[in-house]
């Protein structure tokens, strides 16, 4: 911006500040979300004498915008949590501007591009999927002609099967939940990718001018979540399960999750955290949280992408701190933060006090538009090791806080669900550990 608007901007601000008078609320700045979480954000910062407040990042293009917006409303920014990937370069900006604890916002492409992350993986020395961005069909089956030939460095080569058909992956460079993922393996399903997806807006806002195509990584799927203070990294919860089913469909395939495992004790699970870490340490992730998903390959772990915000829903480990409670001990008491061990014990079956330290993650998918009855839904909650529903089934949970010898408690009255026709999950079922008998 040219000095004159620098000057008009301040003036913007100082007025602001003075039609908000003096007492201005000082709270942590939740970019996106969703109500259950900022709930939960909000709890957690409470813990230590702090506020928290929501904003929709869509309402504000850019940081000055966004602090023009908070003045106008008397609030004043201590630190900024982005909870959606499209949050994550203005949530670097702001928090540089209040010179605390910050990722770099010159390498904020690393966090939010999902082409650049493996790239820097490579600049990095560390194995990273072959892959190449296209603006067109005809680049990206190139790439497929490359691999199915065998030429490349290692284009194809974390395949599980031998001499099994050359297979790559088209998605957005840089949106999130799976959107616009697609399993290609021949070149009509490549071309009928890019013309669905070239162009158009995605989940998180941008626009896909152009589409990744990269070798399909094949292996067991790895999940960590992490929170990061100064560089140091402190896993949270770290979870395991069988590669994605794939939806088989006219024009390719899509990937979708049927389970996941909080990770039990395993070289595997030991492999997977430090190369976690070392991705971390390569996209410039110091300070915040993360979730990182990850293939074990025949050649071990291999990135698929580092989100640098917390995972989405809410936290399903069974144990404290979760990422949302770290998230805040990191901010406002260090010394806590710091004493964590690097990574919790893995899961077990119990831990001796007859309480579940294990955990699963169903994920749920209607083939059809329909309606679940309550009473069906009543079969799933009044399961022992039911902890709750998530993200469309959000309000349907059973927590076990009931006093010991009362009983679990009642199910919920009668309520019907009607889940989207979409070949995404509609819902995801946390199951715990039952507690001892």
């Amino acid at each position: 911006p040219t000095p004159v608007a620098i000057v008009a901007r301040l003036a913007v601000r100082q007025a602001y500040r003075r039609a908000a008078g003096q007492a201005k609320q000082r709270a942590v700045l939740l970019l996106g979300g969703y109500r259950p979480k900022f709930q939960a954000l909000d709890r957690h910062f409470g813990v230590h004498g702090k506020q928290a407040v929501m904003v929709d990042p869509r309402v504000a293009p850019n940081a000055d915008v966004l602090v023009d917006f908070l003045d106008a409303h008397g609030i004043s920014v201590e630190y900024a949590v982005p909870l959606i990937d499209a949050a994550v370069c203005i949530a670097d900006i702001l928090n540089t501007r209040l010179r605390g604890l910050a990722n770099d916002p010159a390498t904020s492409s690393l966090r939010r591009d999902k082409y650049e992350q493996q790239e820097a993986l490579r600049r990095a020395g560390l194995p990273a999927a072959a892959q190449r961005f296209a603006t067109s069909a005809e680049e990206a089956v190139r790439f497929l002609a490359e691999a199915v030939e065998g030429r490349g460095s290692d284009v194809g080569g974390c395949s599980e099967e031998e001499g099994a058909p050359k297979r790559v992956v088209v998605k957005p460079r840089d949106s999130s939940g799976g959107d616009g993922i697609c399993l290609c393996r021949s070149e009509a399903e490549i071309r009928a990718s890019f013309e669905r997806e070239l162009g158009r807006v995605n989940m998180e806002g941008g626009t896909n001018k152009d589409l990744i195509v990269m070798e399909a990584l094949e292996g067991e799927e790895w999940v960590v979540n992490t929170v990061s203070l100064l560089g140091v990294h402190k896993v949270t919860d770290a979870w395991r399960g069988p590669p994605k089913v794939v939806l088989e469909w006219e024009g390719g395939a899509q990937f979708v999750y049927t389970a996941q495992f909080l990770a039990e004790e395993h070289p595997r699970r030991a492999a997977v955290l430090e190369y976690t870490f070392a991705c971390l340490d390569a996209l410039g992730v110091r300070n915040g949280a993360a979730h990182t998903e990850l293939i074990w390959t025949v050649l071990g772990p291999r990135l698929l992408e580092v989100n640098a915000r917390p995972a989405g829903g809410l936290p399903r480990t069974p144990r404290s701190p979760n990422q949302l409670e770290a998230l805040a001990m990191s901010l406002y008491d260090a010394d806590h933060f710091l004493s964590l061990p690097t990574a919790p014990a893995g899961a077990a079956a119990d831990d001796g006090h007859g309480e579940g330290q294990s955990a699963a993650v169903v994920f749920l998918r209607a083939p059809f538009n329909g309606y679940i009855l309550g009473t069906a839904l009543q079969q799933i909650v009044s399961l022992r090791t039911f902890g709750r529903f998530e993200r469309d089934a959000i309000g349907l949970a059973r927590f076990a806080e009931a006093a010991p010898g009362a009983g679990p408690p009642p199910p919920p009255s009668p309520a019907r669900c009607r889940p989207p026709s979409s070949c995404r999950p509609s819902a995801s079922m946390i199951l715990r550990a039952p507690r001892a008998c």
